[in-house]
C-alpha cells in the first residue's frame, strides 16, 4: 500500500469520525408524521376565507411547524403562525429579526423539555412551549460608535409556533413545582431579557391553565403576549406598511368538544384581530386554519 493510499484511507476514515461526532436531528415523536400526508388537507375555520392562495400558505405553515413539536397519542395540538406581507404571494416568507433563526434549526423543538435538578421533574427547556417569547433577550444597539450607544427597539420575527402548556404524568408531579424549579435554577444563566418578568409570566399562565381542556384555542398566551410586539417591527421594516395577513394554523381545530364551537373556533382570530387594531392594522386579514377535527384520536 502506498503513502497516497493510506492517506485516502486515513482520510475517509476522518471525514466518517467526523460524521459521527455532529450531532443529529432528535429522533422525535413528530419525526414519525409524515409532513405531506398530514398537511395535505387544509380545512378553514371561516370556510368562505378559503382561497388557492390561502390554503397554499397555511400548508407551508404546517410543513414547516412539523419538525419543531413532538407529538404522541396524549399531545396532539401545536400551532404555527406568520405575518404575511403580500396577499398574492402563496408560499410563506421566513423573517427572524433578532430572535433565534428557530425555523431552519432541526434541533429546535418548541414543546422541549428537561429533568430539573433537584426534583428530578421536567419542565420545558424555553420556559413555555412558545416562541417567541417575551422578555426574551433580543438586541437592543446599533454597532460600535464613538458616539454614546442609539438605543432601538428589538427587531421581533414574523412568525411564531407554540403547544398548549400540557399537564403531563408522573415525570411532572406538579406543574407550578416543576416550572418554579426551572426559573430558579436559570437564574444565573439566564437567556431571557427580564428573567424576573418572564418568570412572574409563566406562573401566572400556568395557573390558568384548564387542564381539562388545554387543547382549546380559547385564549392562547402565544397571540397576547407576542404578536403586538411582532407587527409593530414588521411595520417598521415595511416603512409603516401593515401586514396583508396573519395566518394562524393550528393541527387539530381549535375547538374542545364541551365548549361552544361558535366561541371557542374563532377566540384566537378575535384575539388577533383586537391585537393589530391596537397596532393600527385593521385591515390585515386573519386566516385560521387547521387539518383535524377534534377528537380523542386527532393522531
Amino acid at each position: 500500500m502506498g503513502v497516497a493510499d493510506l492517506i485516502l484511507i486515513l482520510s475517509l476514515v476522518g471525514v466518517q469520525l467526523g460524521w459521527a461526532l455532529v450531532k443529529t436531528p432528535s429522533l422525535g415523536r413528530s419525526n414519525t408524521l409524515d409532513p405531506v400526508q398530514m398537511c395535505r388537507e387544509i380545512k378553514f375555520v371561516d370556510a368562505s376565507r378559503r382561497t388557492a392562495t390561502r390554503e397554499s400558505v397555511l400548508r407551508d405553515l404546517c410543513e414547516a411547524g412539523i419538525p419543531h413539536v413532538e407529538l404522541d397519542d396524549k399531545l396532539k395540538q401545536f400551532a404555527v403562525f406568520n405575518l404575511h406581507r403580500d396577499g398574492f404571494e402563496d408560499v410563506a416568507k421566513w423573517h427572524s429579526g433578532d430572535a433565534q433563526n428557530v425555523i431552519d434549526d432541526p434541533y429546535w423543538v418548541v414543546n422541549d423539555v428537561e429533568q430539573l435538578a433537584d426534583t428530578k421533574y421536567h419542565w420545558y427547556s424555553h420556559g413555555l412551549p412558545m416562541w417567541p417569547l417575551p422578555h426574551q433577550a433580543m438586541a437592543n444597539s446599533t454597532g460600535k460608535t464613538l458616539l454614546p450607544k442609539k438605543k432601538k427597539e428589538g427587531d421581533w420575527p414574523n412568525y411564531g409556533m407554540a403547544t398548549p402548556v400540557y399537564f403531563a404524568a408522573k415525570a411532572w408531579r406538579n406543574q407550578a413545582w416543576s416550572a418554579e424549579e426551572f426559573f430558579q435554577q436559570q437564574k444565573k444563566k439566564s437567556v431571557f431579557k427580564s428573567h424576573k418578568d418572564f418568570h412572574k409570566l409563566a406562573k401566572e399562565i400556568v395557573e390558568q391553565v384548564n387542564g381539562q381542556q388545554v387543547e382549546s384555542y380559547s385564549d392562547w398566551p402565544f397571540l397576547r403576549y407576542s404578536l403586538l410586539p411582532m407587527v409593530k417591527s414588521m411595520m417598521q421594516r415595511n416603512k409603516g406598511l401593515c401586514p396583508d395577513e396573519i395566518y394562524i394554523y393550528t393541527r387539530v381545530t381549535p375547538c374542545h368538544p364541551t365548549e361552544s364551537r361558535q366561541l371557542t373556533c374563532v377566540q384566537a382570530a378575535l384575539e388577533a384581530r383586537n391585537l393589530l387594531t391596537q397596532a393600527g392594522c385593521r385591515t390585515t386579514d386573519v386566516i385560521v386554519g387547521y387539518t383535524q377535527e377534534y377528537n380523542n384520536n386527532a393522531l
